[in-house]
């Protein structure tokens, strides 16, 4: 019920009680200059929940509205007698006079009312509350909005097509980059934007989806665009087509969202094909190679030297258990080698280990080098061994020859009572036998070789003096001399000896026996002439054996070490589509398992033969543009420099004769060497400078042709860096400075950084302080002679 002041009479004597208590709409009339409630209606009264406000000015009944603009537009009102209309007005409000403050809307009119001689004697006021309309309508325009948010900041293409004519209503920058469209195609029809569609099934599965309702899905469907070039690129989408309804539930458009999943599909498509290169590098790896899968350790591949040095063929071992099919390994500690491995995942290598196996309808024992590691599915849990060997039985035979060789000679010298001694050529310090002493005549426990010189007779010192002249020439020592006895007589002595060189052909030993000739010249000269031979033969031996054994162990090595590394490529393709937030979990799982099986096999398809690669000589040399190949390999590290915020800095390299390939690796890893080794929280900033040599430069390098131009090429970073102590450790093939657990690789990337610069006739070397940076140098001729 409307309240009033006065019995609801006007100072015009009005009764305006009749005239507003029952009108719908909120009304209250404040009087004077404090502007004083004198009346408000039940509509005004039922807002505010009946609370008391007669008498009280709308300050008192109101003080939150104080510095809210109310109180002055009302005093304004009063004051200039100009009406105020507001609409929406927001009002920070207590509605129930609880303490509690409130945001509502208003549609109010504040107009004076005068008495008769027209003096304005109050405001009265009319007002509607719209807060249920404007929140809705706010929640409307925000829910438009998040919406048309979500398409324009979604990295995967969203678009709405209305009506029967598909025309674009609704699209994102995803859509507009992969059309090579732009936003002025919004509102033509879909063929007229890509008329290629209509040749291709989604226009016509569009329609379907309009005039039907119901949505459509493709995996991995294959699309193409014809850009303006007149090019057509290829592409694979993920999408769904959805009806777009109205809020009447009737059907207006299609809401399309698509994934583009070209890399994952051509990444599949890769790991396929890598799959059947690693077959192939197995069927064609020099050395014996195999891969036995699952606890039974079935024989899955192997190659023609697995077959030889087992003695059966394809069809007795190949799909069975290789110790069903190899029964004579049984019992020879083979099987729990291999079950170690398969247990805890550690390589095993073995050296010359004597293996009994089949030989000509029998058995023999067969000495094989060969490694053990561990395959890893998806998963990272084993599944298999992949196993290198190499045969050695006619290098241990040879050293076992060598090794009766050298106990026969043995044998041979204490039978033909001979001395034996070697010198230091650098120092003369001597080392000699019992019998050398006897021969000689002396007692000293290391003789001095300059008084040992003057015991020879004066007329056979010239004859020394050639034979160790020659030998340094030539590597060999004979010659014939007398020599003081005790007694004060002479006798004679054959001294035959080897001179052993450094690699830069600078003697550096003497190896010789003495043998006491007065008697049995013609006997001791033939028997020293034996025991030269077989010594050559035994270093010789040695030397192939050692390095047989290098490069078998290098090979081995690689193969085993590098074949469970993964396609890292791949591996980089499809992180770009994990990030994909809009990518089903299904999918997600596809990819990630295509990732892990890269991982494992990257390596393997990399480095394996890389190294031995670099040994070939077949290589041709061109004018090489080393900015170019820089660059390039830029390029391929450019999402992980921006990743770890790093920088690269490079100035003019220079153009020169080179091998491309060679020098794509060389860049290749010496910028992924300054990344992978950054500091943790560090930007990474990697440094490459190049400059030619001076003269003087040159001469401070002996293995530089003084004749020929130079480039000194500087790569620096400011990653972990290293002791310099190891500066020359880190270029040997598989030496690392750090935990393979921390930093990723094999120990190769530098070691065939410096063949790469050794077939260039080049000079590589590293500077570097721990936590300070490394800084690599090479030097490379401007042309190849």
């Amino acid at each position: 019920m409307a309240e009033t002041i006065n019995g609801g009479k006007s100072i015009t004597g009005l009764d305006y009680t009749k005239l507003f208590a029952q009108a719908p709409a909120p009304i209250a009339i404040y009087q004077g200059k404090e502007l004083r409630y004198s009346f408000v209606n039940e509509a005004y009264a039922k807002i505010f929940n009946f609370r008391s406000l007669l008498g009280k000015t709308v300050r008192e009944a109101f003080p939150e509205l104080e510095g809210q603009p109310f109180f002055k537009i009302l005093d304004n009102v009063y004051e200039t007698g100009i009406p105020y209309h507001g609409i929406e007005n927001p009002a920070l409000i207590d509605l129930n006079n609880d303490g509690i403050l409130s945001t509502r809307y208003y549609n109010l009119v504040y107009t004076p009312y005068t008495n008769d001689e027209g003096i304005i004697e109050g405001v009265m006021a009319f007002g509607h509350d719209v807060t249920d309309q404007v929140e809705a309508r706010k929640k409307d325009r925000e829910s438009d909005l998040r919406f048309r948010q979500i398409v324009e900041q979604s990295s995967v293409p969203i678009l709405i097509l209305k009506g029967e004519d598909l025309l674009l209503d609704v699209a994102n920058e995803a859509l507009f980059k992969l059309w090579n469209i732009g936003k002025e195609m919004i509102g033509k029809p879909l063929l007229e934007i890509l008329p290629e569609m209509k040749d291709q099934p989604f226009h016509d599965l569009l329609l379907e989806v309009y005039n039907n309702g119901i949505s459509h899905y493709g995996q991995e469907t294959k699309t193409y665009f014809k850009r303006k070039n007149g090019e057509v690129e290829t592409h694979y989408f993920n999408f769904s087509y959805q009806p777009y309804r109205e809020e009447n539930e009737k059907i207006s458009g299609v809401l399309v969202v698509a994934t583009d999943v070209t890399e994952q599909v051509q990444a599949k498509a890769k790991l396929k094909q890598s799959q059947i290169n690693f077959e192939n590098l197995i069927m064609q790896a020099p050395v014996a190679m195999c891969v036995l899968r699952g606890p039974e350790f079935i024989l899955e591949i192997a190659n023609a030297p697995v077959y030889e040095i087992w003695g059966k063929g394809p069809g007795e071992l190949l799909g069975k258990p290789i110790f069903e099919g190899l029964t004579d390994a049984k019992g020879q500690g083979l099987e729990e080698i291999i079950n170690k491995v398969y247990e805890t995942g550690e390589r095993f290598t073995a050296y010359e280990l004597p293996v009994q196996l089949p030989r000509n309808s029998g058995t023999e024992t067969v000495y094989l080098n060969f490694v053990y590691e561990a395959l890893h599915d998806e998963e990272g849990k084993i599944n298999g061994i992949i196993a290198v060997a190499t045969d050695v039985t006619e290098q241990v035979q040879a050293r076992h020859k060598i090794e009766y060789a050298e106990e026969s000679a043995t044998l041979a010298i204490e039978s033909g009572d001979l001395g034996t001694y070697e010198v230091n050529l650098l120092n003369d310090e001597m080392i000699t036998s019992p019998r050398f002493k006897a021969i000689w005549g002396v007692d000293e426990q290391a003789p001095d070789r300059a008084s040992l010189a003057s015991m020879i007779h004066p007329d056979d010192l010239p004859v020394r003096d050639r034979a160790h002249k020659k030998a340094n020439e030539t590597g060999k020592l004979h010659y014939e001399a007398r020599i003081l006895c005790n007694d004060g007589n002479y006798k004679w002595v054959k001294i035959n000896g080897k001179v052993l060189f450094d690699e830069k052909h600078k003697p550096k030993r003497l190896l010789g026996v003495i043998q006491d000739i007065t008697e049995q010249k013609t006997f001791a000269e033939e028997l020293s002439k034996q025991v030269e031979d077989q010594t050559r033969d035994l270093v010789e031996a040695n030397e192939r054996l050692e390095r047989s054994n290098e490069d078998l162990e290098q090979f081995a090595y690689v193969a085993s070490h590098d074949l469970q590394e993964p396609l890292r490529k791949i591996k980089f393709f499809n992180s770009l589509v994990l990030e994909n937030e809009n990518l089903g979990d299904e999918s997600r799982r596809y990819i990630e398992k295509v990732s892990h099986a890269a991982d494992r096999m990257t390596g393997l398809i990399r480095d394996l033969l890389e190294y031995s690669r670099l040994s070939q000589k077949n290589f041709q040399f061109e004018r090489t543009d080393l900015n170019v190949i820089f660059n390039n390999i830029l390029s391929d590290f450019e999402l992980l420099i921006s990743q770890k915020n790093g920088k690269v800095e490079a100035g003019l390299l220079p153009t020169l004769d080179a091998i491309p390939l060679q020098m794509n690796q060389l860049f290749y890893n010496l910028i992924g060497n300054a990344l992978k080794f950054s500091k943790r929280g560090v930007p990474p900033i990697i440094t490459v400078s190049a400059n030619q040599l001076t003269k003087e430069k040159i001469k401070g390098f002996p293995e530089l042709n003084i004749e020929n131009e130079y480039f000194e090429i500087r790569f620096s970073d400011n990653g972990m860096g290293f002791n310099q102590q190891y500066a020359d450790k880190i270029f040997t093939i598989f030496q690392r400075l750090n935990e393979k657990s921390v930093y990723g690789g094999y120990g190769i990337g530098l070691a065939l950084c410096r063949k790469i610069i050794n077939n260039h006739s080049g000079i590589i070397y590293a500077e570097g302080r721990p936590g300070e940076g490394a800084t690599f140098i090479f030097i490379l001729p401007c042309k190849q002679q």
